[in-house]
């Protein structure tokens, strides 16, 4: 991806010419050279410009505080479903985390190029945080039916993100191109989000709907060679991997609580012990396939993030399905479709979504092995129907190490060893 050359809408000279002296902030994480002192109040930078976007760069406290914050909405939104297990609730489910995924993916994206130690970016993330505490607070509503307090916090969340590119777009010229076009279609969404608040029953899922695509077609700007700004591929894709452990994490935690509600004995230990096993299976399996050195171009990071989507979907609905399949494991009958769905059909969508991503790790014959897993684990979504948790719960572990041990052994003999997820996290990629 070419750099734009323009730092805070000025033309900068060329890197060569100015020696580079690396900050620290924290341990090990550096900032954008000469970061401390190019920054001043009230004034986003672009700290992708000038072929900074190629700096090894990792995500900051405060991205990973900001990211617990979004991990704990998906968290209360997962539980509020294992209240209310059922196919309905599903859907709804899908429809509440999209928009919540689609908020915390703008944000992301915005601290990648603008992230700055100053008071202005740092309040407005902490606003940021604050706001998704009521949507996450409005989660367990909204599955209910409930939906005007989400409505509300979520047309407050995308305020502020129009505020912010506003206030970028203002600063930094180089950006007008391309926020201009997301000032218009994120407004759009935001106006549709509103009007939703008129309308009550399926109508005003159809607004959200509408809202979402509007969205989309504007965030596809970003693919036109006129409009396109950098992005640091490594740090976004250090951010996703964050998220994705986050979650994994809240998701654990969701087993343990599960085993604590009810007495200890051999059914239980052997379900907790599979599906502890499980998550580490997903997290593997995200890890072998999530490759940062194929996100060369902005085609490739639109293709991953739009996959994280359902691969972060499905993790969420599959650990409260495991959730539920922990309740229910000293009891003598299968669990109802909604958790069967949840639990099988969330571990195969996110297995089918991490096929699709861009790698450069994961060779075909792999991609072929991972895909029969991810139908195996959908095959058991009704087999769910006639045979107990107890049993099928310890199935799925073994679908999913018979399949990871299947690639495995697929990428030794193809002599690629990375596909193991080592290339992912000890060499960095090649420059361009």
């Amino acid at each position: 991806m070419p750099a734009t050359g323009v730092h805070r809408g000025t033309l900068a000279a060329p890197l060569e010419n100015h020696p580079v002296r690396r900050l620290v902030t924290h341990r090990g994480r550096p900032l954008h050279p000469g970061h401390r002192h190019a920054v001043h109040l009230g004034q986003p930078a672009l700290r992708t410009a000038d072929g900074h976007h190629r700096d090894e760069r990792r995500a900051s406290w405060l991205e990973l505080f900001f990211d617990l914050a979004f991990a704990g909405a998906v968290g209360q939104l997962a539980g509020a479903f294992q209240g209310h297990p059922g196919l309905g609730a599903l859907a709804r489910f899908v429809l509440l985390f999209t928009p919540i995924w689609w908020l915390w993916v703008q944000l992301t994206f915005y601290a990648d190029r603008h992230e700055t130690e100053d008071a202005a970016h740092r309040i407005s993330m902490l606003v940021a945080i604050l706001l998704c505490v009521g949507l996450a607070a409005s989660a367990p509503s909204a599955l209910a039916g409930h939906t005007a307090g989400f409505v509300i916090a979520f047309a407050c969340l995308r305020g502020l993100q129009l505020l912010l590119y506003a206030r970028a777009r203002r600063h930094l010229p180089a950006t007008r191109p391309l926020y201009s076009c997301y000032l218009i279609s994120f407004s759009a969404g935001g106006a549709l989000w509103l009007a939703s608040l008129t309308v009550g029953g399926s109508a005003r899922y159809a607004f959200w709907g509408a809202a979402l695509l509007a969205d989309a077609v504007g965030s596809l700007a970003m693919l036109s060679p006129r409009r396109r700004l950098p992005l640091n591929s490594g740090h976004l894709a250090d951010r996703f991997q964050l998220f994705v452990l986050i979650v994994l994490g809240e998701s654990m935690a969701r087993l343990i609580s599960a085993a604590a509600a009810r007495p200890w004995s051999l059914p239980l230990a052997i379900v907790l012990t599979a599906a502890l096993i499980t998550l580490a299976a997903l997290w593997w399996a995200w890890l072998s396939a999530a490759d940062r050195c194929a996100l060369n171009g902005p085609a490739a990071i639109a293709r991953f993030t739009a996959l994280n989507l359902p691969l972060v979907a499905g993790i969420a609905a599959g650990s409260a399905g495991l959730h539920l399949a922990i309740l229910a494991a000293d009891g003598a009958s299968t669990i109802a479709a909604g958790p069967r769905a949840a639990l099988y059909g969330g571990v195969s969508v996110c297995l089918l979504a991490s096929v699709l991503l861009p790698s450069t790790t994961m060779t075909r014959p792999a991609r072929v092995a991972r895909l029969a897993t991810a139908l195996a684990a959908m095959g058991l979504v009704f087999m769910g129907a006639i045979i107990e948790p107890v049993y099928l719960v310890p199935a799925l572990t073994a679908v999913l190490a018979l399949g990871l041990t299947a690639e495995a052994r697929q990428s030794r003999s193809a002599g690629n060893p990375a596909a193991a997820g080592r290339v992912y996290l000890e060499h960095p990629c090649p420059r361009s």
